[in-house]
């Protein structure tokens, strides 16, 4: 089995992996919050757990992947109520928009899912497990984790109090609001009391709903138990959202939640973190309309994980050479099948490719070098003489590909929607041009060639115009 060392944010290091329980690997990613498209932000989230997962599948780990969707919650009530219409409906409506994309970029289906709204009851017994151990208080129908009682709070994130009694400013002012109810204002909400008429649930203490931070602390414990091997996210959940998870199970279940803690950096847009609230976010709806699926997840993959990237179109237009460079060397691996066995070298080369990749994606998952490295083996392809050994070198390119999530399906001579719209108008003006010289042979021919492809063309005395058949 690889050696694998990945940087825990826990001990700020990086450390051997190694799973709590022999070769199973018990993994948890937070998931979206299903209240509008997702963006590039999103895309990179799940991409890179997609990839960390695939991989240690690929080196012998049985894997149980976790990735939860939030859909109940403060925005998306907020949300729904704006559309006017029920926060269910919103959150499913979004949570299929979700898996949409998930499939469009190729991200692969966590082994299970679990939404919010299946787990109340786990969390409601949570919470009066908290209130029974003396971690947790009920305060006129809201009940909050009393953080004094858990003395390791901020072990994490590593702040002092002072840093977590400011908090957030969107933090801070609801700490204000509800300070007659708390006990300290860094006290968080494990059960929200609900107004007349919202979203709720019964409960012990009256009607109302989980706090967010409760939810990944049910699940996990409900489908992987109580410590598990690695939890991963956002760096933007470090505190208070993993903060607050690692509270309330450690004081619950009085041992560690997860052994590695690993978060993912930003993706930014002129330098600031591409959010829903800054407005400055691409969909991924939106990108795939320009760009293959490959095209995104080698952006998102060429950066390590921990490091931020900086997104604009530019560079999104400059990852789709990369993607061509990689298929003009895999397309040799097709229509070969006769070819001799490969030479020494081709082996040579291949079993150096091999290690070399192994050695960056065994180095806290390094997808940038491992990427590099597939750029060299495409240049050995397109360089060498050999038909063999183009095609065994390209059969070993498209595997380890596929280890990153890489589809390597060829659309080089693919065209979008608009693409082909515009080179239809093209055509049409070429025929036109045409007519105006009298040449009514090409004419017709034009006109014949677009109706046997599925193209009416319609002429008027405004012009041509054409539909699909």
């Amino acid at each position: 089995m690889n050696k694998i060392q990945v940087f825990n944010t826990l001990s700020g290091a990086k450390e051997e992996f190694v799973p709590l329980q022999g070769n199973v690997v018990r993994m948890y990613a937070c998931g979206p919050t299903v209240y509008d498209l997702s963006h590039l932000g999103h895309a990179r989230m799940a991409i890179v757990w997609d990839v960390v997962q695939r991989y240690l599948r690929f080196v012998g780990y049985d894997v149980i992947y976790v990735r939860n969707i939030t859909d109940v919650d403060d925005k998306i009530i907020k949300r729904a109520s704006e559309l006017g219409i029920t926060p269910e409906k919103l959150s499913r409506q979004y949570t299929y928009a979700f898996w949409h994309d998930m499939h469009a970029l190729n991200v692969e289906s966590p082994d299970f899912e679990p939404r919010a709204t299946e787990y109340i009851s786990q969390m409601i017994a949570f919470t009066q497990g908290l209130i029974d151990g003396g971690h947790a208080y009920e305060a006129s129908g809201d009940v909050y984790f009393d953080v004094a009682s858990f003395k390791e709070y901020g072990k994490l994130g590593k702040q002092n109090l002072e840093q977590l009694l400011t908090g957030s400013r969107e933090q801070a002012v609801a700490q204000e609001a509800l300070a007659h109810l708390k006990k300290s204002p860094v006290d968080f909400a494990l059960w929200k009391s609900a107004n007349e008429n919202e979203l709720s649930w019964p409960s012990p203490w009256g009607k109302g709903r989980p706090g967010w931070h409760l939810e990944c602390s049910a699940m996990v414990k409900r489908i992987l138990g109580e410590t598990i091997d690695i939890h991963c996210g956002g760096e933007d959940l470090v505190f208070p959202h993993h903060e607050n998870e690692i509270a309330q199970s450690e004081a619950l279940h009085g041992q560690p939640m997860a052994r590695y803690w690993l978060h993912n950096s930003f993706v930014q847009t002129n330098s600031e973190k591409m959010a829903k609230s800054l407005g400055n976010f691409k969909t991924i709806r939106d990108l795939l309309e320009q760009f293959s699926a490959d095209t995104i997840r080698l952006f998102i993959l060429q950066s390590h994980y921990r490091n931020p990237i900086d997104f604009t179109i530019e560079s999104l237009q400059a990852t789709s050479t990369g993607i061509q460079r990689l298929l003009r060397a895999a397309s040799f691996e097709q229509g070969l099948a006769d070819a001799a066995a490969p030479s020494d070298g081709a082996q040579k080369t291949a079993a150096n490719f091999k290690q070399e990749f192994s050695a960056a994606m065994d180095n806290d998952f390094n997808t940038a070098v491992a990427i590099s490295q597939l750029y060299q083996l495409s240049d050995e392809i397109t360089q060498s003489k050999s038909a063999a050994d183009k095609q065994y070198l390209a059969s070993t390119l498209v595997h380890y590909a596929k280890v990153l999530g890489l589809t390597m399906i060829d659309t080089r001579q693919e065209l979008d929607t608009a693409t082909g719209a515009k080179l239809i108008d093209l055509i049409l003006t070429l025929r036109k041009e045409a007519r105006e010289r009298k040449d009514y042979a090409s004419s017709d021919l034009i006109r014949k060639s677009l109706t046997e492809i599925g193209v009416n063309v319609m002429d008027s005395a405004d012009g041509a115009t054409w539909e699909k058949v």
